[in-house]
């Protein structure tokens, strides 16, 4: 633990590694590697002449036994050796039948049925400890030993020595803690996992010396077990026997365990302690499957969008994105029992939602296209308008008395969405909608920001103001290219990104009405190789400081770099670009929040070394470090929050996204000790 240096951390409350360890923990884990295995060509002889001095009916002091295996451990080391490479020449088959046949099942049935094969070779143990064997001659002592009872001894060896304290006591043992760990509080939990997994350990070795000692002693006829007992018990060594002191053995056998759960707990190191939970773990495929057809909501791999902490439910995640929105509501702060419920029953006239806020209540507000049959085309169908709904942990209705917050359209596709809460407790909605052209149609180049205020959550007053005009080619396949923050006077700004070039304008008003606006450049555009453009990575995340000055994290469109944009003034005009990440295949969009003491936090992707990164920035400097490691792949979405505590808390796919149907998972990541910052 303490060559680990940053590359530790405690997740769930055990140590982990979620980042590359560093280059002198990777020289002493090979060496530890090694020393283990020469102490285990002591240990376990020492364990089997331990057992058969027992049965036979003597008691050897521990300090005899172990000097006799040390004495005998060059012949322990050559048979050990020998089996070693006959390990790996049975792996070696098994990876020549899968490269030949192509199939996995018949290699696994070659490789076990040549260990099948080589199992009398392990009684080679048990010739070197309690014949005095040299190594070669131990390995057909021991093959020879069974006889025609060499089916037999194959059954036990392998089932003994190899089925159950390899694979049965570790499995039992991971199986056992693994459901006990969510029982626990997470102060004791490495105490006891440590204690578990460190017992399990010494009884599996146990097992395997009784089983190695009773196959040897017992397994011959009866004529030849007195003759073979007689010559054991001839050469066990001489030694005065010691009374047995269990509770003194169980204490040193704890202290490794208590030891590594006393440093998770007090953490002398200053790792990054996390939470995480999977939440669709043990989901079926049709809960979580990417079809939202039938009475129950799915969930699938792309429907991430945002994550708020709850009033009675900790937590809300929200997601839609080809039907109607839903709402994954989490009934415990870990989010290990969670459900999903439709944020609306009857399906959407058009795109489904397009932004979402939490208000203070704990309540959600989202943004949808509601139908209006006023507005008819013979084409086209109903228009649509831009509405609410408003959202608990039972699901969503739409406000009484709410009004719609935009003109009818027959284009809702066209237009980019962004809700913020007011200091008062109303809403402030932004609207782009592109131009019409000479045709009637949307056009490309030009497009319309408008300001809806509203005084209450359910806009039963709303005033709509259009802000400003701006002359690019934006493309709203993205659905965060437009960001809104509100200061605590009450004055918006809004973040559009032009995702063909990766333009950043800012629309900042003058006062809390908006009667006056400016539109300014917060990063101008650059002409982009198409090869290399990905217009999925275009997007804005932004917040905003308590002085009123956003901060804005965005992907950048041609590299997939990530940079975080701290900004001198409310329209952005002079900013302090601070590299987060270096270019990259990612597309998933960052997060960002301003903590309790003014601290800049961003959540984000690091494809290289796949891992859930978190910086913490204040004074123009950043400092980052893994609070989440990807085994999947690359997920289409991130989101962020602050609990109750002023955790971080991370919500974020994981996922391959190969083929339909292919593993993922949705996980929430409770950061309960940040990067310092």
């Amino acid at each position: 633990m303490l060559l680990v240096e940053d590359a530790g951390s405690l997740v769930n409350g055990q140590f982990a590694l979620l980042s590359a360890p560093p280059v002198p923990l990777v020289g002493w884990t090979v060496a530890m590697v090694l020393i283990s295995m020469l102490t285990h060509a002591v240990v376990l002889p020492a364990t089997v002449l331990m057992a058969a001095s027992l049965m036979l009916g003597r008691s050897l002091s521990p300090s005899v036994v172990l000097r006799t295996a040390l004495r005998r451990a060059p012949a322990t080391l050559a048979a050990g050796s020998i089996m070693l490479l006959g390990t790996a020449a049975i792996v070696a088959a098994g990876l020549g039948v899968v490269w030949v046949t192509a199939q996995l099942w018949l290699s696994i049935l070659v490789m076990v049925g040549l260990a099948a094969l080589g199992a009398p070779f392990l009684l080679a143990v048990p010739a070197v400890i309690l014949e005095g064997y040299s190594g070669w001659r131990a390995l057909g002592r021991g093959y020879c030993l069974p006889g025609d009872r060499l089916g037999y001894a194959t059954v036990t060896l392998v089932v003994g020595v190899l089925g159950v304290p390899v694979l049965g006591v570790p499995v039992l043992a991971w199986q056992g803690l693994d459901q006990l760990v969510p029982l626990l509080p997470d102060s004791i939990v490495a105490a006891v996992t440590g204690v578990g997994y460190g017992m399990a350990g010494v009884l599996a070795t146990v097992f395997q010396a009784v089983v190695l000692a009773s196959t040897f002693l017992f397994l011959p006829y009866e004529r030849e077990q007195e003759r073979l007992s007689e010559k054991v018990l001839r050469l066990l060594p001489d030694g005065r026997p010691v009374p047995a002191r269990p509770v003194r053995v169980v204490v040193a056998l704890a202290l490794p365990g208590l030891l590594y759960g006393g440093i998770a707990l007090t953490n002398p190191l200053g790792w990054v302690e996390i939470s995480e939970t999977n939440v669709t773990e043990g989901w079926t495929r049709e809960s979580r499957g990417s079809d939202g057809s039938g009475d129950a909501p799915s969930l699938s791999a792309v429907d991430l969008r945002a994550i708020y902490p709850g009033a009675d439910q900790p937590l809300m995640v929200m997601d839609s994105v080809y039907s109607s929105p839903r709402l994954l509501v989490c009934v415990d702060a870990a989010c290990r029992d969670a459900s999903l419920v439709w944020a609306r029953r009857e399906r959407a006239r058009a795109d489904p939602v397009d932004a979402s806020v939490q208000l203070a209540d704990g309540r959600l507000v989202l943004t949808t296209w509601l139908e209006d049959p006023k507005v008819q085309h013979s084409r086209l169908g109903n228009a649509v308008r831009l509405g609410l709904l408003i959202c608990d942990g039972n699901g969503c209705l739409v406000p009484a008395g709410g009004k719609p917050l935009s003109e009818p359209t027959f284009h809702p596709s066209g237009s980019s969405v962004a809700l913020a809460v007011r200091p008062n407790g109303g809403l402030i909605v932004v609207e782009t909608r592109k131009n019409e052209g000479p045709a009637g149609q949307p056009d490309p180049e030009s497009e319309t920001v408008s300001f809806t205020f509203c005084d209450d959550p359910a806009c039963s007053r709303p005033e709509r103001r259009i802000s400003a005009e701006l002359e690019s080619v934006f493309d709203n396949g993205n659905y965060r290219s437009l960001a809104v923050a509100v200061g605590a006077d009450d004055r918006p700004v809004a973040a559009r990104l032009n995702s063909e070039n990766g333009a950043l304008s800012m629309i900042t008003c003058a006062d809390a009405a908006c009667t006056r606006s400016r539109v300014t450049t917060a990063q101008h555009g650059r002409d982009m190789d198409p090869m290399y453009q990905s217009r999925e990575r275009g997007g804005v995340s932004m917040a905003m400081r308590a002085d009123g000055r956003p901060i804005i994290v965005h992907r950048d469109i041609g590299d997939g770099s990530v940079q975080l944009l701290d900004c001198r003034d409310r329209g952005c005009a002079q900013i302090d670009p601070i590299a987060l990440a270096g270019p990259s295949h990612a597309s998933t969009l960052p997060a960002v929040v301003t903590d309790a003491v003014g601290r800049v936090l961003v959540a984000y992707q690091d494809p290289a070394a796949r891992q859930i990164m978190l910086a913490a920035c204040s004074d123009g400097r950043c400092d980052s470090a893994a609070v989440g490691r990807i085994r999947y792949g690359l997920g289409a979405g991130l989101a962020m929050t602050l609990d109750g505590q002023g955790n971080p808390v991370i919500a974020w796919t994981d996922d391959n996204g190969l083929h339909y149907g292919s593993e993922w998972a949705l996980r929430v990541t409770t950061v309960l000790q940040t990067p310092r910052g």
